[in-house]
């Protein structure tokens, strides 16, 4: 047995079911022969997709996720999701080549453990092979106990010297159980306190109240005590079925909810990173205080007071203690606000445009009634990912987004390893054009490997945030409008189904004959680039304000 082989016997052995690629000289061996045992290859047309592809797959899955890429260029073209995969806490495992050792020049060699380093993430070098066998399996282990990305990187020319004969692991590392620590019982009794006295809490829950399956606590907690629900961005569409949620806290909230939050006076964040786009800055809750119930609770987040009062607790196990420890209150839950929250979660009627383009706001709203809850959503970064984000009717297990780097390009790659990942339902991806074109070539990819995806992309013949800040300096809108290029046609040529869609009658039939198919398919929808998102209007005027 080659090491190449014995590596991709270990990584078989971690239960890999999919690895997504981008093959080399320093990779193909080890991935042709992880393919052989099993696992089913995804083949990007580039290293970013291929990655970015894991990270998707990570966060859709649980499971870690496994990409590889070549050395050198290869390994230097994924700096740009690293960085979100360490900011979201996805366990990934990348397989890397490395130049050969025994040249001291190599075309493609370069010192790739400071590219890794810079991203945040963990480079381990493979050149012992003693001992190789055993570090794919503890990179495995750290991955899943860190939440993180791991890089493994592997000179090519070592992967084919002749493996060690030692005796193999029969069984991957498992995922250890998370230790259930009792929660700090004098900083629940002082957060019961202020709970107590709050006249207008609002209960905001994130990924870590999802990963506790506390999403049942946290709505019992907040009937008990009066407060008001709401999510982070990622875990929107946790509370979807009840009464007096506002959906999505921060700068994707909607007009209305903004109105609600800023009256509140304290904020029980429940497992939710305290990020300073989901307070919007502070100016979402300009009033309250914060108490953050979390694992690994912090008082200080992304440059900013963040939280008052710290507990670090299971969100599940808090939330139900807390509801057992505080009596019963109304609140603000009249039947006034149960009417402002269902409103805030409504998609207004905007229709009308200055160009008579559609308005994202109407295409938004007729995507909410035609995309049924059972298909999975997933929104991307950009002008067009506010007006997306006011869809309300997906739960979230339904519904992936991915904002850590505020990097544009990633959807369709994202929509390849949600894909990959959940396999028994349709996906769709709702995108910008320039986000889109970034990564053009893997609606190739979706179609080589039979992937339903439905790729929607929200054409306003502009980079959205940029012409639209431009717009409002007055200044010249050069470098930002680039026109409408023939997506349908794009994607037509790539074997997809592809429809230009200017009337917003076509959607039904054209999502009816995607839904009954299981190949990929691509909408070019043109929207007006005269409507400027809340999102940008309030952090222009704030920053012109601040001038």
């Amino acid at each position: 047995m080659k090491l190449y082989e014995a590596l991709a016997a270990a990584f078989a052995r971690e239960d890999v079911t999919d690895c997504f690629a981008l093959l080399g000289d320093a990779n193909m061996h080890w991935a042709g022969a992880l393919q052989e045992l099993g696992t089913r290859g995804i083949y990007t047309r580039h290293e970013h997709a291929a990655v970015a592809a894991a990270a998707a797959y990570a966060r859709a899955s649980g499971k870690v996720g496994v990409a590889s890429v070549t050395c050198g260029p290869g390994l230097t073209q994924i700096m740009t999701i690293l960085p979100i995969a360490v900011r979201a806490r996805l366990p990934l495992v990348i397989f890397a080549g490395e130049a050969p050792l025994n040249k001291p020049w190599y075309n493609q060699g370069i010192d790739q453990a400071p590219f890794v380093a810079a991203c945040g993430a963990e480079y381990r070098a493979l050149h012992d092979p003693e001992t190789m066998v055993e570090e794919v399996h503890r990179a495995f282990a750290d991955a899943r106990a860190q939440a993180a990305p791991i890089v493994l990187g592997m000179p090519f020319d070592l992967q084919q010297q002749t493996a060690p004969a030692s005796e193999p692991r029969t069984g991957g590392v498992r995922k250890a159980k998370a230790e259930e620590s009792a929660p700090d019982k004098a900083a629940l009794d002082e957060a019961a306190a202020w709970i107590a006295t709050a006249q207008r809490p609002v209960i905001l829950a994130g990924l870590g109240a999802v990963a506790a399956g506390a999403a049942p606590a946290c709505a019992a907690l907040a009937a008990r005590t009066g407060a008001l629900l709401a999510t982070t961005l990622p875990a929107k569409g946790l509370f979807r079925q009840q009464d007096f949620c506002l959906g999505v806290a921060g700068g994707y909230s909607s007009v209305k909810a903004r109105e609600v939050f800023a009256q509140a006076d304290l904020v029980i964040a429940i497992g939710a990173r305290l990020a300073a786009h989901t307070f919007d800055s502070g100016k979402l809750t300009p009033e309250a205080r914060v108490i953050h119930i979390d694992l690994d609770p912090q008082a200080h987040v992304q440059g900013r007071n963040a939280a008052d009062l710290l507990v670090r607790a299971d969100a599940r196990h808090a939330a139900e203690a807390l509801t057992q420890a505080l009596p019963a209150r109304t609140g603000w839950r009249s039947e006034e606000m149960r009417t402002t929250c269902a409103e805030a979660l409504t998609i207004p009627d905007d229709s009308d445009t200055p160009d008579g383009l559609l308005h994202p706001l109407a295409v938004v709203k007729a995507l909410s009634q035609i995309i049924p809850p059972d298909a999975h959503v997933i929104n991307t970064s950009g002008h067009c990912a506010w007006f997306t984000a006011q869809m309300n009717d997906h739960p979230q297990e339904n519904y992936t987004v991915m904002r850590e780097f505020g990097a544009i390009g990633n959807g369709s790659s994202f929509a390849i390893g949600v894909a990959a990942a959940k396999p028994d339902r349709p996906i769709v991806l709702i995108d910008g054009d320039g986000s889109a074109l970034m990564h053009i070539q893997e609606l190739e990819t979706m179609q080589r490997a039979g992937l339903h995806v439905l790729t929607i992309v929200l054409n306003d013949g502009a980079y959205g945030s940029e012409i639209h800040k431009l717009r409002a300096d007055g200044v010249p809108l050069h470098g930002s409008v680039f026109g409408r290029p023939g997506f349908a046609a794009v994607a037509r040529g790539f074997g997809l189904a592809g429809e230009t869609i200017t009337d917003l009658a076509a959607m039904t039939p054209a999502y009816a004959a995607f839904a009954a198919g299981s190949t990929p398919a691509l909408w070019d929808v043109h929207i007006s680039a005269e409507i400027t998102s809340p999102q940008i209007l309030r952090a222009h005027a704030a920053a012109h304000a601040s001038v």
